[in-house]
């Protein structure tokens, strides 16, 4: 258990740093000494999912299974229960620990058909497959260590510092980048676990006096649109992550927030999650690219032939290091598929400019990639044709000012725009739900009758 070790000598080298969500609070000392102690209701468990509606509840039980060596499934009830039931008859955990009534409660789950892998994962970190089955990425602690002090060692929190963390730890972005890093660099913690609501953000920054947070563009681009009255003066530490942001997004984020270090960072759940990050002193200048690798990350960019690219030679971004995950759980065709000689091919369009900086382009499939979630038109597609009214649907991804959208092309029995909208927040969850809808008599073809699909954003 060398990551609950290494987590718990910076918690006692730190420890009245604080833990806080709305009025509750707990010390860093009081967190590792709950830790340690509610591990024991974990003997005999295997791998638990935490599943829990406060965020700090769900941090502390993620601790407590690193302290016991189990193996965590971090959910997340904003993404709904369909979503969450994916997870859990993919994985097929032996335990979940939920805050039921505010006490957090282990539950051991009947029929668990959990298959411990050869080497043990701290985490099993869920993402969308193609057919809307989730795929478990299986992260070490080796990985996790590795990742989180690398990202500590250029994201220069210190103890003066109060971190925001206003997303779920579902997502590997915030439980490595965000909420462990925190705790290693010794930066007070304070969760939001509410649903998405930017305004919301900008009135807890001027609160508590928050100096680093961390969001997609699309969260960013809207706080920039409404920070008024100096309501973010005590920011000093921006990181953007989650979606791919054009150079017009990024300027208007440094224009709203013109003194903080922005970091413009790239990942993917597989590495952990992070690859690069693109230096504060280089945004004005490079706002669309994601930098440079971390010190433990190799990257290399091949074409279509499988030759190395010249700089600013479009192809797919390859990623090597001690971060890349051990496979996905019980999938090894999937795992050999992305896994190549040690190197993670990560699907991602990306060139090298002349500076040496990374940048994205898009994805070399039809994934979406929207406020840090994957969102695969054909999953939405197949949900949307269970309605017998829809004889076409076609859902893609877009840019605009606020980042990456989802849009939808339909034909069928309905009579307005607002009918389809409301089909669509009946059987998706929030995440997938079109912001445009376009009804139409019929969706553009090509010569062999096939639908026109958009192949990037």
């Amino acid at each position: 258990m060398k990551l609950w070790h290494y987590i718990k000598e910076h918690m006692l080298k730190n420890p009245e740093q604080k833990i806080c969500e709305n009025g509750a609070s707990l010390s860093f000392e009081e967190t590792m000494i709950w830790a340690e102690c509610f591990e024991k209701r974990l003997n005999g468990v295997e791998c638990c999912a935490i599943l829990c509606s406060s965020e700090m509840a769900a941090a502390m039980s993620l601790l407590a299974c690193l302290a016991a060596g189990v193996t965590a499934v971090p959910l997340s009830v904003r993404y709904g229960e369909a979503h969450c039931n994916k997870i859990l008859d993919t994985i097929s955990p032996d335990a979940i620990i939920m805050d039921t009534n505010g006490e957090i409660t282990v539950y051991k789950l009947k029929d668990s058909q959990y298959i411990a892998p050869d080497e043990h994962p701290a985490l099993i970190m869920c993402t969308s497959g193609t057919t809307g089955k989730p795929k478990g990425a299986m992260l070490s602690e080796r990985n996790v260590l590795t990742n989180v002090s690398d990202i500590a060692d250029y994201f220069t929190l210190d103890k003066s510092d109060t971190i925001l963390i206003a997303r779920p730890l579902y997502h590997c972005a915030v439980l490595t980048g965000e909420f462990l890093t925190a705790i290693v660099r010794g930066a007070n913690i304070r969760f939001y676990s509410e649903q998405f609501n930017p305004t919301k953000m900008l009135e807890l920054i001027k609160e508590h006096g928050i100096t680093a947070f961390c969001g997609t563009p699309t969260l960013l681009s809207i706080m920039a649109r409404f920070n008024r009255s100096n309501a973010s003066a005590t920011l000093r530490h921006i990181s953007i992550s989650g979606e791919c942001m054009s150079a017009k997004v990024g300027m208007k984020i440094r224009e709203a927030f013109p003194t903080c270090r922005i970091y413009h960072i790239y990942g993917l759940t597989e590495a952990c999650p992070r690859v690069s990050y693109l230096p504060p002193e280089y945004f004005e200048e490079y706002p669309d690219f994601v930098g440079i690798p971390l010190k433990s990350v190799s990257i290399k960019i091949l074409n279509e032939q499988g030759n190395l690219c010249h700089a600013n030679e479009e192809g797919i971004l390859y990623v090597k290091g001690h971060n890349v995950m051990l496979g996905y759980y019980r999938e090894p065709e999937k795992t050999a598929r992305v896994l190549k000689d040690s190197w993670l091919c990560t699907g991602d369009i990306a060139i090298i400019n002349d500076a040496g900086f990374l940048k994205i382009k898009g994805r070399n499939d039809d994934l979406i990639i929207k406020s840090g979630m994957n969102v695969y038109p054909a999953e939405i597609e197949g949900v949307v044709k269970q309605d017998l009214r829809v004889k076409e649907v076609l859902v893609y991804g877009f840019q605009n000012s606020f980042g990456t959208q989802i849009g939808m092309k339909l034909v069928g029995a309905f009579s307005s725009v607002e009918e389809v909208k409301q089909l669509c927040m009946k059987v998706l969850p929030s995440f997938q739900v079109p912001s445009v809808i376009e009804l139409l008599d019929e969706l553009p073809k090509n010569g062999s009758g096939k639908i026109i699909r958009r192949k990037r954003l």
